[in-house]
């Protein structure tokens, strides 16, 4: 006996389609992409059925019903587009308008606007409304990231539901009764969880705003594209937005993948967009003088790497943290262990760590701040220096002499805070007591950036393609947008390769 469901035939607006029985049949319209407007529905939440725009005629239903809490089955005859249907929608979406405040120009939801949106092909355009608006509370600042407008919103219960069922920490409801109801937060208290710009995201109008992107860009000038969060070792699934023009990143919202990350991502993912920024980045290739750092061209950079290749490999020591792409992990290990024959490549990837499925938060955020952790642990067991990690390091750099030594430094400084602390102990003076060439390859400025002799700024997640392995040892593609950093080179580049 087979464990799949048998699939039911249902018609919609006079097609046949096949779909799972008692599958939710807003659904089933969504992904036969039926013209069917809706608010409260959202496919990672429970059925509140509040809105009541997505109604549909259904034959022998004594009257019209919400697709949302509709469920299919066999044989199963839909209408989504009868003029009785058209005019509840106008009705509906009227009484949704009728207390909300006439703030599109200034909204930051505009051009995201699920208003905007339906009011343009079911709007009742001569209003039968009259009554004055009832006022309710303005720009109200409920978190951290979170900025409420209690005016705009529709009461689709959305962000009531979200926090009551994900992070479960139930910290929002609707007060009042009437046309008084209004959303908030208990006792007018901040939101504290690691979550909270998830209530943005599915809020379909514009009652709720990230504080990050308020007044930041207008959406229509932004251009997307895919990637994945290199907050942590989860992976969450993301889109990135950016203006070209401006060459910046503004946000990174979470993109659907039911395996990773479902429909949401954390606060402290989001935020990772900001390492960047120009401000944040190694601008260009510096070389150390008697007065510390200066800026160099690319051609003089190569020189002083093309002298350290002469040095014997036993003396050239290689310290990789697990924030670069697979495809990257290739170059450096195949450039250094193949083509250089140094032995001397050590990695920050915690094996314990990068595999631990435990979270440390209430639901995404794990204990490897690293996106890639697996990916350079696959690598280096691929040259046979997996055992070679920071502590090994640690202890190497106590008993060694070494000439050179290169660190393809962290992108991001928050997942590394002590990361560059063992270069306090390191002795001063000319060889064998102490180093003689330090070499940073990255994307970060810090203090530390000026103890090195030549710092050479690569590419950051969102300028590059390839793959970052997560704690499930699954590999997911990063795109490219555009290049933020004239002067970043790609690791292949940097190596002369």
């Amino acid at each position: 006996m087979s464990s799949k469901k048998e699939l039911v035939t249902l018609t919609i607006d006079g097609k046949e389609v096949k779909a799972p029985p008692g599958e939710n049949l807003l659904k089933i319209l969504k992904r036969e992409r039926a013209s069917v407007p809706y608010y409260c529905y959202h496919a990672g939440l429970s059925v509140a059925g509040a809105c009541r725009m997505c109604m549909v005629e259904v034959e022998k239903a004594p009257r019209p019903v919400i697709a949302c809490n509709t469920f299919v089955s066999e044989g199963m005859v839909v209408n989504t587009q009868t003029e009785k249907i058209k005019e509840i929608r106008k009705w509906n979406l009227a009484f949704h308008l009728i207390n909300h405040p006439l703030d599109c120009p200034i909204c930051d939801q505009a051009g995201e606007c699920g208003l905007q949106k339906y009011y343009m092909r079911h709007g009742k355009y001569n209003s039968d409304m009259f009554e004055q608006k009832v006022l309710k509370r303005k720009v109200i600042s409920i978190g951290k990231y979170v900025m409420l407008d209690t005016e705009r919103c529709i009461l689709c219960s959305r962000c009531v539901r979200f926090f009551d069922e994900v992070p479960k920490t139930s910290e929002m409801a609707i007060f009042n009764r009437g046309d008084r109801s209004e959303i908030g937060t208990y006792e007018n208290k901040d939101l504290n969880n690691n979550y909270t710009l998830n209530s943005v995201d599915i809020c379909p109008v514009g009652a709720l705003t990230s504080k990050d992107f308020r007044f930041k860009k207008r959406v229509w000038f932004l251009k997307s594209f895919d990637s994945i969060c290199p907050g942590c070792s989860t992976g969450c699934n993301v889109r990135i937005d950016e203006d070209p023009r401006e060459k910046r990143a503004f946000r990174m919202l979470p993109r659907h993948n039911e395996e990773v990350n479902g429909y949401w991502m954390c606060d402290y993912g989001r935020m990772r967009y900001k390492q960047t920024h120009s401000e944040n980045r190694i601008p260009y290739p510096m070389v150390k003088t008697e007065e510390g750092l200066r800026p160099t061209d690319w051609e003089e950079a190569h020189q002083q790497l093309s002298e350290l290749w002469k040095i014997n490999p036993a003396e050239i020591a290689v310290l990789i943290t697990p924030q670069y792409t697979t495809e990257e992990l290739e170059t450096i290990y195949a450039f250094f262990n193949t083509q250089l024959k140094i032995q001397n490549i050590f990695h920050c990837a915690d094996s314990k760590t990068a595999s631990d499925p435990a979270i440390t938060d209430e639901l995404l955020l794990r204990k490897d701040k690293n996106p890639n952790s697996e990916g350079l642990l696959s690598v280096s067991k691929a040259y046979h220096l997996d055992e070679q990690d920071f502590l090994s390091f640690k202890k190497a750099l106590d008993a060694q002499s070494w000439k050179a030594l290169f660190v393809f430094g962290p992108e991001d400084p928050e997942s590394y805070p002590d990361f560059l602390r063992w270069m306090d102990d390191l002795p001063a003076g000319p060889p064998p007591a102490g180093l003689l060439k330090k070499v940073l390859i990255g994307t970060q400025a810090s203090q530390a950036t000026e103890r090195f002799d030549l710092v050479l700024p690569t590419l950051s997640f969102v300028e590059k393609e390839g793959h970052f392995v997560n704690f499930q040892k699954r590999s997911q593609k990063i795109s490219a947008g555009i290049k933020l950093m004239e002067q970043a080179k790609p690791i292949s580049e940097i190596l002369c390769l």
